[in-house]
C-alpha cells in the first residue's frame, strides 16, 4: 500500500539549463495526473513570450529544450517549469512516446542535446 514507484531517468547528464526556467501556458485538462512530464519538449511563443509544450517541430514555435523535472500544472494556465535543459544527454527510451517518434527532428532542433 506504499506510494513508491519507478521513475524513469530521462537525463544521463545535464550541462546547462535555461536561466530562470519558463512559464508554460498549459491546460490542466490535458494533464490528468497534474504534471507536465519530465523530458517534455518546450518552446517560447515569439509574439507572447509564453512557453508552450510542443508535440512536434512544425516551425510555428522554435523549440528551446526539454523539461528537467515534472512540473505541477497550476490552475489558470501559468505552470512554472523550473528547469529547461538546453544542453546535456537524454535517454531516448525515457522520453514521452510522442517525442520518441521524432528524435531525428529533435537532434536537428536541439543540437546541444545528445540523444542516446
Amino acid at each position: 500500500t506504499g506510494t513508491q514507484g519507478f521513475q524513469k531517468v530521462v537525463f544521463e547528464n545535464v550541462v546547462d539549463t535555461l536561466p530562470g526556467g519558463l512559464i508554460l501556458d498549459v491546460d490542466k485538462a490535458d494533464y490528468p495526473n497534474g504534471y507536465v512530464p519530465e523530458g517534455s519538449l518546450v518552446g517560447r511563443d515569439a509574439a507572447t513570450g509564453v512557453g508552450e509544450v510542443l508535440s512536434a517541430i512544425d516551425g510555428a514555435i522554435k523549440p528551446i529544450g526539454l523539461t528537467h523535472r515534472p512540473s505541477e500544472v497550476s490552475d489558470g494556465g501559468n505552470t512554472y517549469a523550473n528547469g529547461v535543459v538546453i544542453s546535456g544527454t537524454v535517454r531516448i527510451k525515457a522520453l514521452p512516446t510522442a517525442l520518441q517518434a521524432i528524435v531525428d527532428d529533435l537532434r536537428t532542433a536541439l543540437p546541444r542535446i545528445t540523444f542516446v
